[in-house]
């Protein structure tokens, strides 16, 4: 049997690299890519190959958050088994997704106590349809700042923003996505309602709706620090 085919994202440089060198030793994985850049990850020819991708959650401001990553990268393999990897709260994040969406989605604290075989193993599971919830203990189903606003967008939709606050139009959007650009201009639409609700017809509702998202995204983060 083949080892399972592995992309890992973390925003931590010293944490990648240690854990990179842990996960490449085990006979059962094949490490394909490893990197701090959420971009990068989603364009590499590799992410059709892969089994299962390990994401951090929060990759750094100014790029798409782990939970976006995982979206974008489902919709470029549709098989892959996403493990969102995070120290910080995510029942409420994990709740976003439906019970059809959750298959092979799995939500994994990050503690000192998680052997690299014990994660070898969740990986494994994952990618082969299966999903954990593995939180924190003292993770509540509160949420942080900006997660009750950002619940009213599909996971979808929330990678849809997430890559058009990097500067992306509709094209460029579908073509990282692997959707038709009017199916992004879509999700787009239904965005930027649920975003800027009473946006006049005047304004760049556009340019409203990336600033809300934006906005969030950076208040979940700093109630997270």
């Amino acid at each position: 049997m083949r080892p399972t085919r592995l992309i890992y994202v973390e925003n931590d440089p010293a944490l990648l690299g240690v854990m990179s060198t842990l996960l490449g030793r085990l006979p059962a994985l094949e490490v394909l890519l490893t990197t701090t850049d959420p971009l990068v990850a989603l364009a590499s020819t590799l992410v059709e190959d892969a089994d299962v991708a390990l994401i951090d959650l929060a990759l750094g401001r100014d790029t798409l958050d782990g939970m976006d990553l995982g979206v974008a990268l489902r919709n470029r393999n549709p098989h892959i088994g996403i493990v969102i990897h995070s120290q910080h709260p995510m029942r409420k994040i994990s709740g976003q997704l439906t019970d059809g969406e959750r298959i092979g989605w799995s939500f994994l604290a990050k503690t000192g106590t998680l052997k690299p075989t014990e994660l070898c193993d969740l990986l494994i599971s994952t990618a082969a349809g299966m999903s954990h919830n593995r939180l924190l203990e003292t993770d509540v189903a509160s949420g942080a700042v900006g997660e009750t606003a950002l619940a009213h967008l599909t996971p979808r939709q929330r990678t849809i923003m997430g890559l058009a606050s990097l500067g992306m139009s509709a094209p460029e959007i579908a073509q990282q996505i692997s959707l038709t650009p009017e199916s992004v201009r879509k999700d787009l639409s239904k965005a930027y309602r649920s975003l800027v609700p009473a946006a006049e017809g005047r304004t760049d509702v556009r340019t409203q709706a990336v600033m809300a998202y934006v906005n969030l995204i950076q208040a979940r983060d700093e109630s997270l620090e």
